[in-house]
């Protein structure tokens, strides 16, 4: 029987020998794969050619030129006829594809049954290919090879970047594996046609991997939006990651597409998606009150922000997209068997560890925005924001006598600013840098008087 199987070529027999062991336990049938033998459908890509006319060249003349005039414009003639027929300004619209010879046969074949061959057209190339002295790989293979190179390039680019920034043994295990990349790269160049043009191949390839290289450690042409340093190790190891990631999810939802779970998944998705993103929005903000111990009372942060900071956690949670990016790479491939117990358990395994990671690092940026506050607090700077909440230093004048003012928290000293984060129905909102923990004061007790200058330093009884 045919089994058609998506993904590569290299290992399809493992995934025909697995389909077929699954429709046999599907359907009860006592049916054993043998033997298993892949069907090469790689296509050929022969040059393609434009038809034009050719009514417009001059005659050819029998005899010599009488005068001088006549020797200098016939060659001049020829030469603007042939640049007007490769600008295509007597093309017919029409394309026909394989060598040369037959590229021009079919061209002058009728285009209806029983009408005469045209002898008044002619074929130019197309796509450069025509009259070259390489043959072409067919479509696949030379896909195959051409993804293998750009892998290369990546590769001794990253390794070249993390050796720079290494010493001892480390910087010879990184040079060594940079220039066994680069290697492996003018090698695949020079095998990119079937015949021919290895030279050429080895040399193009070669000038790819190191402008690559040279971008990435920042020896090209300046930019100034990216600086003039180069990658840093981290940028050279999460470039191939994300690189990872993207080739990843895209063979994922080409696998869905083909196989239909994209027409009940999109849906599903998109509609977990919007409560999903309104918790993922508070999250954070949860987080960053419970560390100074604040309530959501006067310390709100607008729609807008809550989707920055939604933006912000997921940014961080997609670290668990090399989940599903793994697992479709590996299918792609056939390593693993569909709807195997240990490749789902690994997977799982895997996922959970990513998303306490995940968590972990979600928690880290509440916690740092909390303990940069306070320090501002200690020392007097100007407090940092965090996705909509804004503090400031403020003065806060009683507008009653000390003796009735009804503070929580801590006991207010009007001749020093405070950090006030906002103003709610249970008063205005400051933050004790005395007590470490927030002071709430009632609204008609005090009033707020932006400070000067000198931030968390200002004289309070000389502002008014």
């Amino acid at each position: 029987m045919e089994v058609r199987v998506p993904g590569a070529s290299l290992r399809a027999e493992n995934e025909a020998e697995w389909q077929i062991t699954r429709l046999a336990k599907a359907h009860v049938i006592e049916m054993y794969p043998r033997k298993q033998v892949a069907l090469d459908r790689d296509r050929e890509m022969p040059p393609r050619w434009r038809v034009h006319t050719t009514d417009h060249r001059p005659a050819e003349s029998t005899t010599e030129p009488a005068s001088r005039r006549e020797r200098w414009v016939q060659p001049w003639r020829q030469a603007v006829t042939k640049w007007l027929e490769r600008l295509g300004r007597y093309d017919t619209g029409e394309i026909v594809s394989g060598t040369e010879a037959d590229a021009r046969a079919l061209a002058r074949l009728g285009r209806e049954p029983g009408e005469e061959p045209r002898t008044n057209v002619d074929v130019r190339p197309l796509d450069g290919r025509g009259g070259s002295r390489t043959a072409p790989r067919r479509a696949d293979d030379l896909e195959r090879r051409l993804t293998r190179i750009f892998v290369g390039v990546v590769a001794t680019a990253t390794a070249t970047v993390l050796a720079g920034g290494s010493e001892g043994a480390a910087f010879w295990l990184w040079a060594g594996c940079a220039a066994a990349a680069f290697c492996g790269v003018v090698t695949l160049g020079g095998r990119l046609e079937q015949s021919g043009g290895e030279t050429a191949g080895r040399i193009l390839a070669g000038c790819v991997a190191l402008f690559a290289t040279a971008t990435a450690l920042g020896w090209a042409p300046p930019d100034p939006s990216l600086g003039d340093g180069g990658m840093t190790k981290r940028q050279a190891l999460l470039g191939p990651l994300f690189l990872f990631v993207g080739i990843g999810i895209i063979l994922l939802v080409r696998r869905w597409t083909g196989n239909g779970p994209i027409v009940w998944v999109g849906p599903a998705v998109l509609a977990a998606a919007v409560p999903v993103l309104a918790v993922l929005g508070k999250i954070l903000h949860w987080a960053y009150r419970d560390e100074l111990g604040l309530d959501a009372d006067g310390v709100e942060a607008s729609g807008l922000w809550e989707a920055a900071s939604a933006l912000k956690l997921l940014t961080l949670l997609s670290v668990l997209l090399l989940v599903p990016a793994t697992w479709a790479i590996v299918r792609h491939y056939h390593f693993v068997r569909p709807g195997g117990r240990t490749a789902a358990l690994a997977f799982a395994l895997a996922a959970l560890v990513l998303t306490l990671e995940a968590g972990l690092l979600g928690l880290q940026s509440p916690k740092h925005a909390a303990d940069e506050l306070k320090r501002a607090a200690v020392n007097g700077h100007k407090p940092p924001s965090y996705f909509g909440i804004e503090p400031e230093w403020m003065c806060l004048q009683p507008t009653v006598p000390r003796a009735e003012l009804n503070t929580k928290g801590g006991i207010l000293r009007p001749e020093r600013p405070y950090i006030v984060f906002g103003e709610g129905q249970g008063g205005v909102v400051a933050w004790n840098a005395a007590a470490g923990d927030p002071m709430t004061i009632p609204a008609d007790q005090v009033r707020t008087v932006p400070v000067g200058e000198k931030e968390g330093k200002t004289d309070c009884l000389k502002v008014r």
